[in-house]
């Protein structure tokens, strides 16, 4: 049996210590409390459960690069999102493409509501934006689910699911390993996928562009602040700002970091110097900048670098990054259970009000199920319309 005692009297000592300002939100005596707590009822709860205790009692701090590396070994069958209208399906593993963009009602005979209300307890979040972008990766996770007591079962689970006629129907499906995960179609390939709209194209790549000729208009979507294998960010910005200078025909730039979590920031600094510089675009509607719930960490920062030294034009959603956060995370590691906790070191601070959640957009597009099932892209169709 794991020595649980030793590992959470570890938490308390070290965590403190290491972070780089655990108590910001003044909650000394409820994150020792918690734990007290926790090694009390020890010999009440099994493993699983207690690492989602443990997962509370860290999501409790309210720093969103401060979390538990949670178990995933086994999930649901299915991707979901969370839509204006609650959250759908989107994606299946093979042979379950009959559930695909069919809304949530239970998930065990447990409304989602209330399922929601247990996986926000172990979120770690500073906003709602960033409960909008995790919460589905924590739902379709069999382990969290089961740690949480909301499936008691490891091999299938009972869902109820709202088709697009507005029937609900139960159905089981089986929990299969993140390994195994595989999907009947895949929304990668351009090819096959000419109708999608171009933020959910090419999503095997960290970073990619492509010329609108009739909207005189580059497209430079930034999924990842990491290099590619194939190609470095700065590579890639090299060979942009050669099409752009080469090219009098782009007269406008979009720079989508709507689904980027971060990385370095530091990646993309050089050419945001330069577009900072380059005057064709620093002018109304000629730069415009999409952000969105995931927009996180070091993309969060090249954001603000947009806003602080160019005239970009801010489309999409509030983000799930706060301007002034903790983050630079290192790993603490628990000597008995071997779980890893995340833990910022470092403070960042990019605008004087601390009470402003999220980066807010001069255009707000919520994300909208209808929008997604009609394969159209609020955003760039905004700019499509001012990119004139």
């Amino acid at each position: 049996m794991l020595n649980w005692r030793d590992d959470l009297n570890q938490l308390a000592k070290e965590l403190p210590l290491l972070h780089k300002n655990l108590f910001f939100n003044h909650n000394r005596e409820r994150f020792f409390t918690d734990i007290s707590s926790l090694i009390a009822r020890l010999n009440e709860l099994d493993n699983p459960a207690i690492v989602m205790e443990i997962a509370r009692i860290i999501a409790n701090i309210g720093d969103a690069h401060t979390s538990v590396t949670l178990p995933q070994f086994n999930r649901l069958p299915f991707e979901c999102y969370w839509f204006e209208e609650g959250l759908f399906s989107i994606e299946a593993h093979l042979g379950f493409s009959q559930i695909v963009q069919h809304k949530l009602v239970e998930i065990n005979s447990i409304p989602i509501a209330l399922v929601i209300e247990w996986l926000v307890k172990v979120i770690p979040h500073e906003n709602k934006s960033f409960l909008y972008s995790q919460l589905p990766k924590y739902l379709v996770c069999a382990d969290i689910l089961f740690g949480l007591g909301l499936i008691d079962d490891v091999y299938e689970v009972e869902i109820k699911l709202e088709n697009k006629q507005g029937e609900r129907y139960l159905v089981r499906l089986p929990i299969i390993k993140y390994a195994d995960w595989q999907t009947s179609a895949s929304e990668t390939d351009t090819d096959t996928n000419n109708s999608l709209p171009l933020y959910r194209t090419n999503k095997d790549k960290y970073f990619w562009k492509k010329f609108i000729p009739e909207k005189k208009l580059l497209y430079l979507n930034y999924n990842t602040c990491k290099d590619m294998v194939v190609q470095t960010v700065r590579e890639f910005t090299d060979i942009a700002i050669e099409d752009i200078t080469a090219n009098p025909e782009i007269q406008h730039l979009v720079v989508d970091i709507r689904n980027n979590g971060g990385g370095n920031s530091e990646l993309l600094k050089p050419f945001l110097q330069w577009l900072s510089r380059f005057q064709r675009f620093n002018k109304k509607n000629h730069l415009f900048v999409i952000v969105g719930r995931d927009t996180f960490s070091s993309a969060l920062l090249n954001a603000y670098y947009f806003k602080f030294n160019t005239k970009a034009v801010f489309v999409g959603e509030p983000t799930g990054g706060k301007p002034n956060c903790y983050g630079e995370v290192k790993y603490l590691q628990l000597d008995n259970s071997g779980l890893y906790i995340r833990y910022s070191t470092k403070y960042y601070q990019l605008v004087s009000d601390d009470r402003l959640l999220s980066f807010l957009p001069d255009k707000l597009f919520p994300v909208k199920f209808s929008n997604y099932q009609n394969n159209i892209d609020s955003c760039v169709d905004w700019i499509y319309r001012r990119a004139i």
